[in-house]
């Protein structure tokens, strides 16, 4: 049985909602007691989450990155430090973090969790995350990971005596002024809750959630209520810098030696035909982990895609993003805001598919916070290859008015993932991964001919257009349709020659516009013989 560590914060405050106020600017470093200042992400997160629960599994980790580093934050905003110690938290132990410690951190860079006060005048308030070890679920219990319920009974050992620190929102079906929180702070009352004082999370029972295919953010949810919110520090003028986000992977759990762990598919664990949205010709549909694809670790997600053709017309497949524990107040609030991680509206956001159907149209929508907003739909490459499809979230012609009095661009603070939306009108089976948020994304405006997306027209966009010649963009590799009408062409050829910035390929310029397409499959042909030759030369045309 992994054993696991039984530090945990003995908090004394009266908290109190008027103490500190919700501070969401992201910390470089973290000022502690006996250390001075400390890398956030790099030292002080890592280091927390080893003493803290350093033998756990994965996604308990996660959880406890973020738990960690919301209560840090916490600190820092009421009193400007936080204590090394069960007084507070621990940072100084036997050992440094391990590369699996650093991996949580990493995971979850920035992530920190507030509420909003429904009650008094509509506030967010950051959180005061607590969390002790908590009793030791028994690992044989039956679990149904839809409705968990409370996860120790009275026979289940606390070695610590701290389970009655440990709350249940979640499962008690409490939220807003009546969570309550933990003892461990002061509680307030149901119409004067105190807003900080959500809970107490148990180490050993987020262990028990993880091995049970529980996400760090539901096993967030499960300890702290169902209307917790999860977010990143906002970076603007701070100085800090977030890499490359990677929101949901489907693989199993990273550094688990027990061999019998299963993965997740993260917030997008719903079939395809769960949301309304989708249409009924694809009644059949499904989505399932995939251990025969990646496009990077493990698994996959298979969205296999069954068309009705009696039915006949396109269809619209809406696979929604949503955590499981964030309904509440008798609402669903799947593929809400507060039902996924709130990231900074800056970078990039999109994912990898993989499939060899053709005729297939792609998007992401978002919800921008209050209005839905859509990526314009990207043609889906049918080669059975990995491609990225990426939308850029500072860039107006990436986006159009979906639902919600969108207005076609992305102009809140942050926003959310809604669902990747494919279109078609057959069978289709599509693979999905490794969905991300990369905040360091630049966009680069597209040269006419450059097909390649390299920033220059030269010999490899040629031969990026002599692969697609002739063939339908929607069937094949087809990034030498420059003029996107739907095949790669002479016309398209003469776009490449007009925007050549290649030396070598200079004399091209004086190559006369071809009157018939007799003329373009001769100069094709030489394309054909000039590449397999493998010599480079300079081409004309008489």
């Amino acid at each position: 049985m992994r054993t696991v560590a039984f530090f945990f914060p003995l908090l004394l405050l009266l908290l109190n909602a008027g103490l500190a106020s919700a501070q969401f600017d992201a910390l470089p470093t973290i000022s502690v007691t006996g250390s001075g200042s400390v890398a956030t992400e790099s030292d002080y997160v890592p280091n927390v989450v080893k003493c803290e629960n350093g033998l756990a599994s994965f996604e308990a980790l996660k959880a406890q990155a973020v738990a960690a580093r919301t209560f840090a934050y916490y600190k820092i905003d009421l009193q400007g430090f936080i204590n090394d110690g069960t007084g507070d938290q621990v940072y100084s132990c036997s050992g440094s973090a391990g590369a699996i410690h650093h991996q949580a951190a990493q995971a979850t860079e920035g992530e920190i969790l507030w509420v909003r006060d429904n009650i008094g005048p509509q506030n967010d308030v950051l959180i005061a995350s607590f969390y002790v070890a908590g009793a030791i679920p028994d690992a044989n219990q039956a679990f149904d990971i839809n409705s968990p319920g409370v996860i120790v009974g009275s026979g289940d050992p606390d070695p610590t005596g701290t389970e009655h620190f440990v709350t249940y929102p979640y499962a008690n079906g409490l939220s807003g002024g009546f969570n309550r929180g933990s003892t461990l702070g002061f509680r307030g009352s149901v119409s004067n809750p105190n807003w900080p004082n959500r809970g107490a999370k148990s180490q050993n029972g987020a262990d028990f959630l993880s091995d049970n295919s529980v996400s760090y953010l539901d096993i967030l949810k499960y300890y702290y209520g169902a209307d917790i919110q999860l977010r990143t520090a906002s970076t603007n003028g701070t100085g800090v810098e977030y890499g490359l986000k990677t929101l949901v992977n489907f693989d199993d759990y990273t550094g688990i030696t027990d061999g019998n762990i299963a993965g997740h598919e993260g917030t997008f664990f719903r079939e395809p035909t769960f949301s309304g949205s989708t249409s009924a010709n694809i009644a059949g549909s499904t989505a399932d982990r995939s251990s025969t694809e990646a496009h990077s670790g493990s698994h996959s997600q298979l969205l296999d895609i069954t068309y009705d053709e009696i039915a006949g017309g396109d269809f619209l497949l809406r696979h929604v993003s949503g955590s499981r524990y964030s309904n509440f107040d008798g609402s669903s609030n799947t593929a809400a805001r507060i039902a996924n991680l709130q990231f900074e509206s800056i970078g990039s956001v999109g994912f990898w598919l993989k499939t060899d159907d053709i005729d297939l149209e792609v998007s992401i929508a978002l919800d921008d916070p209050t209005t839905g907003d859509r990526g314009l739909l990207k043609q889906v490459i049918a080669d059975n290859q990995w491609h990225k499809y990426e939308w850029f979230l500072d860039e107006v012609s990436d986006w159009e008015a979906w639902i919600g009095a969108g207005n076609g661009q992305i102009d809140g603070e942050n926003v959310t993932i809604d669902s990747i939306q494919i279109l078609g009108s057959s069978d289709a089976q599509v693979y999905l991964d490794d969905v991300f948020w990369d905040p360091l994304a630049v966009f680069v405006p597209s040269v006419p001919g450059d097909f390649n997306g390299d920033g220059q027209v030269d010999n490899a966009d040629l031969l990026d257009w002599q692969t697609g010649y002739g063939i339908s963009s929607s069937a094949a590799v087809s990034d030498g349709d420059a003029d996107e009408d739907g095949d790669v062409d002479g016309d398209d050829f003469l776009i490449w020659q007009r925007s050549l910035t290649a030396p070598a390929l200079s004399d091209l310029e004086s190559v006369p516009e071809p009157s018939s397409l007799a003329l373009v499959l001769a100069g094709f042909t030489v394309l054909a013989v000039w590449r397999r030759s493998g010599v480079k030369t300079t081409l004309g045309c008489a």
